[in-house]
């Protein structure tokens, strides 16, 4: 399953942004797509952008940006569609220190819609305005 880490929960409650979640292996962590991941699928962008970065390290910014773009983005789509009811549930889980892989995979499956297609959907929406030059680029 394409899932990435939520780091966009900072932007949904910001008085946790330096909470644990986001600052320590978790569960969800171990469950969800990792950021090499991530950087597999920028760096196939980035292989066909033409890009006017000269310089490693501007290449190596661009690909950090891009990396942090696409997982807010993601993260973005899917909270998007939760509803007040799901949304307090994750929130609930996020806030168990116990809660396990297998409990993230089943709040993930119970959702009612395809989280696949959110996140797959978000991914081709992502590499469309990269390669363009728009916001994400």
């Amino acid at each position: 399953m394409f899932l990435t880490r939520f780091k966009a929960y900072a932007k949904l409650k910001p008085e946790r942004s330096n909470n644990t979640i986001l600052n320590k292996n978790s569960a969800m962590d171990n469950y969800l797509i990792d950021r090499e991941t991530l950087g597999k699928f920028v760096d196939e962008l980035i292989k066909n952008k033409a890009l006017p970065v000269a310089t490693a390290e501007g290449l190596n910014d661009l690909r950090e940006k891009a990396i942090q773009d696409l997982d807010d983005q993601i993260a973005d789509a899917v909270f998007g569609k939760f509803t007040e009811e799901q949304d307090t549930e994750f929130n609930r889980l996020l806030d168990d220190d116990n809660t396990s892989e297998a409990d993230y995979e089943k709040f993930f499956a119970s959702v009612d819609f395809d989280l696949d297609e959110t996140i797959s959907d978000a991914m081709k929406q992502f590499a469309t305005e990269f390669l363009k030059g728009g916001e994400n680029a």
